[in-house]
Order: structure tokens, then sequence, then C-alpha cells
């Protein structure tokens, strides 16, 4: 499955590349975050298709500065719990 998303993120940068919009392409950036972090929980034996993936800070920053390129805003903090 990690191989069929990175297929689908290959398409995605050939069809995004023509038309010159960053914000439009930093989608990319964070599908190549999500796409990673499948493999490491694969590695630990963890199934990402049963649940949330679990970002380390380093893939945060990433996304966060995506989510900058997109929205010209940063990502929103997760809700606290209880709310």
């Amino acid at each position: 499955m990690v191989r069929r998303m990175g297929a689908i993120v290959s398409v995605f940068e050939v069809r995004s590349s023509t038309l010159g919009n960053h914000a439009f392409s930093a989608f990319r950036e964070v599908m190549d975050v999500y796409i990673e972090i499948c493999a490491r929980d694969l590695k630990r034996g963890k199934d990402f298709g049963e649940g949330p993936v679990q970002p380390s800070p380093e893939d945060m920053e990433r996304i966060t500065a995506a989510m900058q390129r997109i929205f010209s805003a940063p990502a929103a903090p997760p809700p606290e719990k209880g709310q």
C-alpha cells in the first residue's frame, strides 16, 4: 500500500508541476511526510491503516511549513482532550 501511495504522489507531482503554484505543490510535501510516517510504522509492526498516524516533532515541523505555504497560516494545534 505504501508503494501505491507513492505512485499516487508521483502522479500528483507530474500533474501539479506545470501549474507553477507553489501553494498547491506543497500538498506533495504533506503526502511525503504521511508516507514516511506510514513506512516507519510498518517497520515497527504497526498497521497505519487501522488508525491515525503519529507524527514526530520533525514531521510536524514539515507539515506546519507546508500548511503555511498552502494556506498562509500554520496548521491548527490539536484540541485539548476533553473539549
